[in-house]
């Protein structure tokens, strides 16, 4: 098995090549080095490289960053995911989409399934499952896993975030109604690895077991780190100019547990694992935080 990861310089691409460094097969390359709108140079870099599977972690992931360049977030969520799957089927190759708890609008009663209706209520949410329909459309070997609230290792996310707040005495102020999946970059790879090595397609929820809000996710940080951070509870209604979220997007695994495939954690557990491996890093500065 040959690998090409695509964004292999961002928060979840870094996990990646952490990941399976030690395999003698696996090629990152980053936004510099492959942009993927570019429909040639991923078509170039994909026929020189011939992988057996296309991981791709290039996205635009900021949900202000897609409202504020509606254009843009396009380019890089749908036609760059596109132009990946496409270059993926040129050379037989499966490809790995990464998708999110944002294509469901938030107001189901009990946590979606992945047959669920889909309906995002902000353009983030929307470009990403239009970037769903077209790596299916563009390559029947897609892979395509739902994520949510990522942290890990690499990049910004709320660890970081509590962090630095309590380190500068600042406040940080969360929304305690809006409930969602956390979930660990490390159990991502892990899994996506073994739906690959079982030549899994199709969707799949990838995301930590159970839920929580926002702010109590922050609290377990601040409580396992034994940090004395500021956390602000607030209603996220009442976020001024804030782009609007769904409001309850527990992720449930139908089809891992159906195919009995699930490796994901209890949420809370999975972020305990991480902070206490990485608490010398995220308090003190490393390349790991």
């Amino acid at each position: 098995m040959t690998i090409l990861v695509m964004g292999a310089g961002g928060r979840l691409g870094m996990e990646f090549m952490d990941r399976l460094a030690s395999l003698d097969d696996v090629t990152g390359l980053t936004h510099v080095q492959c942009d993927i709108t570019d429909s040639l140079s991923v078509e170039r870099a994909v026929l020189e490289l011939q992988p057996t599977v296309v991981v791709n972690c290039a996205a635009q992931p900021s949900v202000d960053a897609c409202e504020q360049d509606r254009d843009q977030a396009y380019r890089i969520n749908v036609l760059g995911a596109r132009n990946v799957a496409h270059a993926a089927y040129k050379v037989a190759a499966k490809v790995v989409h990464f998708s999110t708890d944002y294509v469901f609008d938030g107001t189901a009663a009990r946590p979606y399934v992945e047959r669920d209706a889909v309906g995002p209520v902000n353009w983030y949410g929307r470009t990403k499952l239009m970037s769903e329909e077209v790596v299916r459309q563009a390559n029947p070997d897609s892979l395509i896993l739902r994520v949510a609230n990522v942290y890990g290792a690499h990049g910004d996310n709320t660890v970081t975030a509590v962090v630095r707040a309590a380190q500068a005495g600042t406040q940080l102020v969360l929304p305690d109604d809006q409930v969602m999946s956390p979930t660990s970059a490390s159990e991502i790879v892990q899994q996506t690895m073994l739906l690959i090595q079982r030549g899994a397609v199709g969707t799949y929820h990838v995301t930590g077991k159970g839920q929580t809000s926002h702010y109590e996710f922050a609290r377990s940080v601040a409580a396992i780190l034994g940090l004395d951070a500021q956390l602000v509870p607030v209603h996220a209604a009442d976020i001024l100019g804030r782009v609007p979220r769904p409001l309850s997007t527990p992720l449930a695994h139908e089809h891992l547990r159906l195919e009995g495939q699930d490796m994901m954690s209890e949420w809370d557990q999975a972020l305990y694992e991480f902070l206490v491996d990485h608490k010398h890093a995220l308090l003190h500065g490393g390349e790991e935080a």
